[in-house]
């Protein structure tokens, strides 16, 4: 029986902001059909097929995001069910790009392969390595890459480690959808003063390296279909689709920048030589040596090399002597991988969502893989703003008897209310794992990043309770002052957000001019605006979130294996609410 497969790429040009979705659907059906008509099998399309690649755009307006993103069933959903429908009654399977919002809020860049005959989704990639940033570039002329702000990691990437994952379950045809952008030094980091006809075809360069590369180390073909051309006259995206086979040879590339379909019947049987004789995994590979890979992250440079003579390789001295002048010899500890993940609770102890959700975004891009953050609500009756200490013990109230039953499925938990919250003490008392609030936390890093710091605070009465805070924290000698916006919470997400940025900057400008090198931000509402107060103050003043400064700083105390100190103000009271038959508190 014959293993030959007739494989198709659907190379897209350029795809405009304001272009319809009804637009670009109706060029990939007719993309489907061309290659449906020369006996394609299965049609690759590009990432993000159905619009243009709006993470080169910063989008503050958070519907104007979302109308990017697919929701429900892609399926069966009116943006996109066209190219399904004529997959379906073609009978050819596909696979094909699109910005995915899942039912629980979160955003992933995703691709599915759909079966024909079937009319079903087989599987589905979530793009794990995201390139870029999470904050826009100062310049608005220059290319952004902001997949780390739109979307989470998913399960795979384009990185060598996706590609041998794949070899190692014996794939034989690796697809790959892409937007490649063909200039753009600064997100390269690469001279801006670089010819951009010679740096589009060092992207091309490069991609076509990793495609044929990965091909032929892991014995497969690979198929790669480009998002390409000029997108609103302004944004160049490289072509270069290809259709690769295991020996890495090019059996098929693309000629235009435009729609094109390029087609190559694959015998998976050319798969079978490589993968049994110079990449036969189960024979070469010798995985004891490869620990490096899943234990760490970044670069850690290895010791020193000694010399038989006793010398160091580098800079030339002897064990013992005196360093060679104009050099100095430092030695160095590293410790084990660490093989737990620690779970945080992110406890908001109103009962507003979308603070909670602004508090995950922030702290999402500063994670480490063995660290992960959960979001808590407190349930009603926590009122939806804590405007004031009636509120502070109300949400105290509520938010505790939901969290503490929770609480042996995490290592540490951060109350992100900015001031001096109930929850704080009354999560220390019964609970062992260490617990912070973001305002202190935010307190402690500006005290070690900075000498003096201001307070930019939501509502005119937060500003007695945070000059209180600081008070009982020992810290108000080293505080400028408390700056208020006078806007209620709830007004940060309600009020035009150019109306409350421009009121924070100003806030915050007042501080700086007072005399504070950092500025804290007083509520965790104000997640999303760090990056605005910034550009505001200038680089010389840091400017601290709480949220993400309390994750750290527990990772920290969890790392060290430090506990609640039980002996005396945090000792728990359980007992006694137990002798007084008070259990049901």
């Amino acid at each position: 029986m014959t293993r030959t497969i007739r494989i198709a790429a659907a190379q897209v040009g350029a795809v405009h902001l304001d272009d319809s979705r009804q637009k670009t659907l109706n060029r990939m059906i007719r993309l489907l059909g061309d290659a449906a008509s020369k006996g394609a099998q299965v049609v690759l399309f590009p990432e993000c097929t159905f619009t243009t690649f709006f993470p080169r755009h910063f989008i503050a307006d958070e519907a104007e995001l979302e109308a990017f993103f697919e929701h429900g069933d892609i399926t069966t959903a009116e943006n996109t069910r066209g190219i399904f429908d004529k997959a379906k009654e073609l009978g050819v399977d596909i696979s094909v790009g699109f910005a995915e919002a899942t039912d629980t809020g979160d955003h992933y860049n995703t691709c599915v392969y759909y079966h024909a005959r079937s009319g079903s989704i087989l599987s589905k990639y979530r793009k794990v390595h995201l390139p870029g940033d999470y904050e826009p570039f100062p310049d608005p002329e220059v290319t952004n890459q902001l997949e780390k702000r739109y979307f989470k990691p998913g399960n795979f990437g384009r990185w060598a480690e996706a590609w041998r994952a794949l070899g190692l379950q014996g794939v034989e045809v690796v697809f790959c959808g892409y937007n490649t952008t063909g200039f753009a030094p600064q997100l390269w980091g690469t001279s801006i003063k670089q010819d951009p006809k010679e740096a589009e075809k060092m992207a091309l360069f490069h991609h076509k390296l990793v495609m044929q590369a990965h091909s032929y180390t892991n014995a497969c073909f690979s198929v790669s279909a480009a998002r390409c051309g000029w997108d609103d006259g302004k944004y160049g995206l490289i072509a270069g689709s290809t259709i690769i086979g295991p020996d890495g040879k090019i059996i098929a590339e693309s000629s235009t920048e435009e729609d094109e379909i390029l087609i190559a019947d694959c015998d998976l049987d050319r798969c079978r030589s490589g993968k049994t004789r110079t990449f036969d995994f189960g024979r070469h590979r010798r995985v004891e040596h490869y620990s490096l890979l899943t234990s760490q992250i970044g670069v850690v440079e290895p010791p020193h090399l000694k010399l038989p003579n006793g010398t160091n390789g580098v800079n030339g001295h002897h064990d013992g002597a005196e360093p060679a002048s104009g050099s100095i010899q430092l030695r160095s500890v590293s410790g084990p991988a660490f093989k737990k993940t620690y779970r945080i609770l992110l406890c908001n102890p109103n009962a507003t969502e979308f603070m909670t959700k602004a508090c995950l975004e922030m702290v999402r891009p500063t994670l480490p893989p063995d660290v992960s953050v959960y979001g808590f609500t407190a349930p009603k009756p926590a009122p939806s703003a804590i405007e004031g200490n009636f509120d502070n013990i109300m949400s105290g109230a509520a938010a505790a008897r939901a969290v503490i039953p929770l609480a042996n499925q995490f290592d540490a938990f951060l109350v992100a209310c900015y001031s001096d919250h109930a929850l704080i003490r009354m999560l220390r008392e019964e609970l062992s794992q260490p617990v912070i609030g973001i305002m202190e936390a935010s307190l402690l890093a500006a005290r070690t990043i900075g000498s003096r710091f201001g307070i930019i605070s939501v509502s005119n009465r937060s500003k007695y309770m945070m000059e209180d805070a600081a008070r009982h924290y020992g810290l108000d000698a080293f505080c400028t002052g408390v700056g208020t916006c006078g806007l209620g919470v709830l007004e940060l997400d309600s009020k035009p957000e150019k109306e409350v940025l421009g009121i924070m900057c100003d806030v915050g400008k007042e501080l700086v001019e007072k005399g504070a090198d950092v500025l804290t931000l007083g509520c965790a509402g104000m997640a999303n605006m760090k990056s605005v107060v910034e550009k505001a103050v200038g680089e010389d003043v840091q400017v601290v979130d709480g949220v993400v400064a309390g994750v750290h700083h527990l990772v920290g105390l969890c790392r060290a294996r430090f506990t609640t100190a039980k002996r005396g103000m945090y000792a728990s009271s359980a007992a006694g609410r137990k002798k007084r038959g008070q259990q049901y508190v």
